[in-house]
């Protein structure tokens, strides 16, 4: 901790005046040089100029998931301050879908045994059920076949009339 009497001596030897900057030196420089936009970006071998852009930068289509966490000025969103925004900003930025680092060989392999996990404890659930603690009921005249109507009637309901 450091004494009040040290804190007050260089409260007394600090300069009484202050710095003030002007007002325009705060905001971004209109310069050309200077301009992150006006910036050539090389395409690919094979890759036209798009027309559409009307000049605008036209950058890689690379989502920015596969960017490095950290070392960005906004690490949430994986940039850094003055960053050209991509065309397609919408699609491969952080809020777009997901990009999945998963092969289909490695999806099907572990689809497949999820599924045989499921189906081997079915099975085993199946086999082991316990036997009914009493016997099936059972009725005469192969089952009232006779009194119910015959194979697959349909019984008359009664109707209820209400007076």
């Amino acid at each position: 901790m450091i004494p009040p009497t040290a804190l007050r001596a260089a409260r007394t030897a600090a300069p009484r005046f202050t710095t003030v900057r002007p007002a325009a030196s705060r905001f971004a420089s209109t310069s050309p040089k200077l301009s992150i936009a006006n910036e050539t970006y090389p395409l690919p071998p094979g890759q036209e100029v798009d027309p559409q852009l009307n000049g605008y930068p036209q950058l890689p289509n690379e989502t920015l998931q596969k960017r490095q966490p950290f070392g960005w000025w906004d690490v949430q969103e994986r940039k850094n301050f003055g960053e050209v925004v991509h065309e397609s900003e919408d699609v491969i930025g952080m809020w777009g879908p997901d990009v999945h680092k998963t092969s289909w060989q490695s999806a099907l392999l572990q689809l497949s045994g999820a599924f045989g996990l499921v189906g081997v404890a079915a099975f085993f659930l199946i086999q082991t059920r316990p036997e009914r603690p009493a016997v099936a009921r059972e009725y005469p005249y192969n089952g009232l076949e006779q009194e119910l109507g015959g194979i697959n009637v349909a019984r008359k309901e009664q109707v209820d009339e209400e007076d």
